[in-house]
């Protein structure tokens, strides 16, 4: 048996093995007591006993959120994990010297400048990722580290999946901290803030911090450099839905943009196109006519109209145009749009159906019920004819199957109103069953441990429940209340306690018309069943609206007076 020199495998220095001295260099780091990996180690060892010393059968082995755990815990030196003694903020900013004197420094400081944002929120700690990216000191390490472009696109991206991630629930971050008159420092405050306020003062900060890099850097300023951060942080802020400060930041990057490149460029068509979105949602929709036409009139004197932002722009402009009442000239703008996005993707596609059934929901909207069933019929169809995809991708199927059930839900309510009422039945029957499919695809879809969690809104069950109760009132109206009987208790099946406040007053409502139909029966069975149906209206009316609210007194009647009949009856 060969017998080595050293106790590992690496080789010994010879005249062909140049990187022994970094070997040695990483063998003193490792050995030293203040390495930055002890922390690591002793969270790994202190995670994975407490797993052995369990009797319960955990086997899923190290999950996601711990593996960003520990490499917060590495970054930030911190052996207790979680536990900050102090605020992050204070944290990042005690450990920057020591940061810079290690070797490769630079480079892990570039690593948590870009990601130590993104693994907070992994692991779900919200209100740290909010203090970090509303905290002055890490906005300018950022801007130092990444350059004032890159700083930027990241920033506004973690902004957007704080917001996304964190929704509307209160974060809590730490404040600074206050020296006092004796000398001694207060302990920094705890705060709550909605995920808002951090998007609009991360916004604020990290413009001030890119002004400030610019107007030091030799020579003349980065102006273009500034044009491009402005424009980024007002279309994150138009994502945020912070209209008028994204509007306030898209005008100044389109005056920065005509300064430097003049007034025919793409950059100042896709500012100016953003800062027209802007303006609608304000509801300063001539002005933002204005701008979606110099937007137009800008990408086709630069020969870019089949550029997706210029097409982007051109389907906004139709849709404003149908807001605005001029029917006319939104058809040939919407008509435009599909032929561009069909010169682009091809007939049969996604995009293109999507454009077509964004007409038919504002025709709809308008009145326009024939041409808006017809646009449905198409954009259905179009769906239909997709092909599939060369590279196979499950959600997305899903996502385009949902938007299918959404338009037969809407072809349902056109011909609801139009007096078709068989055939709304038949559509919103379709619908009922293709939104119970989506749900239960994409829970099988969030039982994979490498999708991320979705965090948006669920909308499927608000509108399987809506759809139930139209299935109900339709068969009321043909004389079919068995039918009608059979998707109202369906309804009331698929409504939990915590089932948001819409769907609770839909199940209220479907308690009175059982009690109606029962009450049409002549059975005492029936009318026991009538008066059931009626005390749960009557208590979810007084839970919803109150005891003082019309309809909740007009129940408590009808319920007196159901009684009265039914005792008199005996």
């Amino acid at each position: 048996m060969a017998k080595r020199s050293t106790s590992s495998l690496s080789p010994d220095p010879d005249d062909f093995t140049s990187y022994v001295e970094k070997i040695e260099e990483e063998r003193k780091i490792s050995q030293e007591p203040s390495s930055r990996l002890a922390a690591s180690f002793k969270f790994l060892a202190n995670h994975l006993g407490k797993e052995h010393s369990q009797t319960t059968s955990q086997k899923e082995g190290f999950a996601e959120s711990q593996a960003h755990r520990l490499v917060v815990t590495a970054l930030l030196e911190v052996g207790d994990g979680l536990e900050f003694s102090a605020s992050m903020a204070e944290a990042l900013k005690a450990g920057q010297i020591d940061m810079a004197l290690i070797p490769g420094g630079d480079k892990m400081e570039e690593y948590v400048a870009t990601f130590l944002p993104s693994h907070l929120m992994r692991f779900e700690a919200y209100g740290n990722a909010a203090e970090i990216l509303s905290d002055t000191n890490f906005i300018n390490r950022r801007v130092h580290a990444l350059g004032i472009l890159e700083a930027t696109s990241r920033q506004v991206a973690d902004l957007q999946e704080l917001r996304r991630l964190a929704g509307n629930s209160t974060l809590t971050v730490h404040g600074e901290r206050v020296a006092q008159s004796n000398g001694e420092t207060k302990e920094p405050e705890l705060f709550k803030v909605d995920a808002n306020s951090i998007v609009r003062e991360g916004s604020r900060i990290i413009m001030d911090e890119v002004l400030r890099v610019a107007n030091k850097q030799d020579g003349a300023p980065d102006s273009l450099g500034i044009a491009m951060c402005l424009a980024a942080v007002g279309e994150g802020l138009l994502k945020a839905r912070q209209p008028r400060d994204a509007m306030l930041r898209l005008d100044e990057a389109v005056g920065l943009y005509r300064g430097l490149l003049g007034p025919f460029h793409t950059n100042v068509a896709d500012a100016l196109h953003c800062a027209a979105k802007a303006l609608v949602k304000i509801g300063e929709t001539r002005i933002a006519l204005l701008k979606f036409a110099e937007a137009a009139r800008i990408y086709e004197a630069c020969k870019a109209t089949l550029y997706y932002n210029s097409i982007a722009n051109a389907q906004s402009l139709a849709s404003l145009l149908v807001d605005l009442g001029d029917m006319e000239k939104a058809q040939s703008m919407f008509e435009e749009v599909i032929s561009m996005r069909k010169s682009v993707y091809g007939e049969n596609c996604v995009p293109v159906a999507k454009t077509i059934n964004s007409y038919a929901i504002l025709q709809a909207k308008h009145g326009r019920m024939n041409q808006a069933l017809q646009n449905y019929e198409a954009a259905k169809q179009t769906y239909q004819l997709v092909p599939s995809p060369l590279i196979e991708d499950p959600e997305f199927e899903i996502k385009c199957k949902y938007d299918v059930t959404l338009i037969n839900l809407n072809i349902a309510s056109i011909r609801s109103k139009k007096g078709d009422l068989q055939a709304a039945i038949s559509c919103y029957e379709d619908g009922v069953l293709g939104l119970r499919e989506y749900e239960a695809a994409f829970s099988e879809l969030q039982k994979d441990p490498l999708r991320a969690p979705d965090s948006g809104k669920n909308t499927a069950h608000k509108h399987l429940i809506a759809a139930l109760g139209r299935i109900g009132s339709l068969k009321l109206k043909v004389g079919d209340n068995p039918g009608a009987l059979k998707a109202y208790t369906t309804l009331l099946e698929e409504v939990k306690e915590n089932s948001p406040a819409a769907s609770q007053t839909e199940k209220a409502k479907a308690h009175i018309k059982c009690a109606t139909i029962y009450r049409q029966q002549e059975s005492t069975d029936s009318h026991v069943q009538s008066i059931a149906h009626l005390r749960n209206a009557l208590n979810m009316y007084t839970a919803i609206f109150g005891p003082d609210h019309k309809d909740t007194a007009a129940i408590a009647s009808s319920l007196r007076q159901w009684l009265s009949e039914d005792h008199n009856g005996q």
